[in-house]
């Protein structure tokens, strides 16, 4: 994972969003959150930006387009239970994997479950999952979950998930 790969995960990022710069306004703010948390909790920047960049990646693409890029990378019957709003997610991860040679499973991870989270998480996933959930343009999430997650990461994953399990 260098420099290079960065930059043209970043180039496609602004081809793919040019019409939708909300999007790439919101990939971008869960990248420097996601930075923020990364210093603290001691995770590799690499990581935590090629996942920040890549976790929204196919959020423009149709369900079935969706549906067809994650089928590459998991099995039916691993994807018949991921909810819909979150197919998204696996779908980036298998573009990171077929598009940037992305093969850090850690990093995959942490695309795949940054919507639905999952037992278990690793450090990286944690990091990616409540970026996503308390970056600055998410209005409705309470304060002390935000404050929450600059101090435990663990707790604020917790509070996060209970907070989304309906």
């Amino acid at each position: 994972m260098t420099e290079k790969t960065i930059i043209n995960i970043y180039e496609f990022l602004e081809n793919q969003f040019l019409h939708n710069q909300s999007r790439l306004k919101h990939i971008l703010a869960v990248l420097k959150v996601a930075l923020d948390l990364g210093e603290i909790f001691g995770v590799d920047k690499d990581k935590i930006t090629i996942s920040a960049l890549m976790h929204d990646s196919t959020k423009n693409k149709t369900f079935q387009e969706n549906l067809d890029l994650a089928s590459k990378m998991f099995s039916e019957d691993e994807l018949s239970d991921v909810p819909r709003p979150c197919l998204h997610a696996y779908s980036a991860s298998a573009l990171a994997r077929s598009k940037f040679n992305i093969t850090d499973q850690d990093v995959l991870n942490a695309i795949t479950y940054h919507c639905s989270g999952r037992m278990k998480m690793s450090v990286l996933e944690k990091v990616i999952f409540v970026a996503d959930f308390i970056e600055e343009s998410r209005d409705f999430v309470e304060d002390y979950i935000k404050e929450t997650a600059y101090k435990n990461l663990d707790l604020a994953t917790y509070l996060i998930m209970k907070e989304t399990e309906n």
